[in-house]
């Protein structure tokens, strides 16, 4: 992916966040929102699709989607690259705040990483991958830890 095709996608829980906005315009960093090409209410596996084919990375609020099966299974099968807020009950305005501190860090797992990736955005603005083409992170660290006690 070449750094001018990097372009946030805002599901549907956060095309709306004003201060998301005005720190992806204020990064000046490409961004579409979900009103703009889908309904409200739009099956995920349609848009994720669909932002899938484009290599649009997905940023969401929404951290139980990694839990989710369904979610999961879709996020592999089209190979999307996602990013969610998952430190805390942080309220729009730490949200922005967040990103703008990772904006630099999702290039650079963006351009490292092949997709599918899921990736976790602290309130810190640091990120922790949760899911990449070979599964949960999370598993494979605690059968890790669990193998050399």
């Amino acid at each position: 992916m070449r750094l001018d095709d990097f372009i946030i996608f805002l599901d549907e829980n956060l095309h709306r966040c004003k201060p998301i906005l005005e720190a992806l315009a204020e990064t000046a960093v490409a961004f579409e929102r979900h009103e703009t090409h889908f309904r409200a209410g739009e099956d995920d596996d349609v848009w994720l699709q669909s932002v899938s084919e484009r290599g649009w990375i997905v940023l969401t609020k929404d951290k139980h989607n990694r839990y989710n099966d369904l979610e999961r299974s879709a996020v592999r099968r089209f190979k999307a690259r996602e990013f969610y807020f998952g430190g805390g009950n942080l309220n729009a305005n730490d949200m922005a705040a967040a990103l703008i501190m990772a904006l630099p860090e999702i290039r650079r797992i963006v351009r490292r990483y092949d997709p599918p990736l899921v990736g976790s955005i602290t309130r810190s603005g640091s990120i922790t991958i949760v899911f990449d083409e070979h599964g949960s992170t999370h598993l494979r660290r605690k059968i890790a830890k669990t193998l050399s006690s």
